[in-house]
């Protein structure tokens, strides 16, 4: 059996990576939601994503950054930053389109 400490660097790098993703997320809700309570005009295009980006993006990119003990026995170290990685850039793209076309 391992020892428990120190932790592995996987978990040093979750901790890090989960300031920056918490933060992000944190920002994302509080200026998602006055960009959507706002009463400027928006198109279709930019309510969908920015409804879109509010209710599933950011749940999902806080998920995945939680879920990480789970997924790291099931995809590997690898796959679990890869994984983290692409949702991050998914929502970094839903967030800058959103804000290039709603303000």
């Amino acid at each position: 059996m391992a020892k428990l400490w120190p932790p592995t660097r996987f978990w040093q790098y979750w901790a890090l990576a989960g300031m920056v993703v918490l933060t992000a997320a944190f920002w994302w809700s509080v200026e998602g939601l006055a960009l959507f309570a706002g009463d400027r005009a928006r198109g279709p295009i930019a309510d969908g994503l920015l409804r879109f980006s509010l209710a599933v993006l950011t749940p999902a990119l806080v998920l995945v950054w939680l879920t990480a003990a789970w997924l790291r026995r099931r995809i590997g170290e690898g796959g679990y930053w890869q994984l983290l990685g692409l949702v991050a850039m998914i929502w970094a793209g839903a967030i800058l389109v959103t804000r290039m076309l709603a303000v």
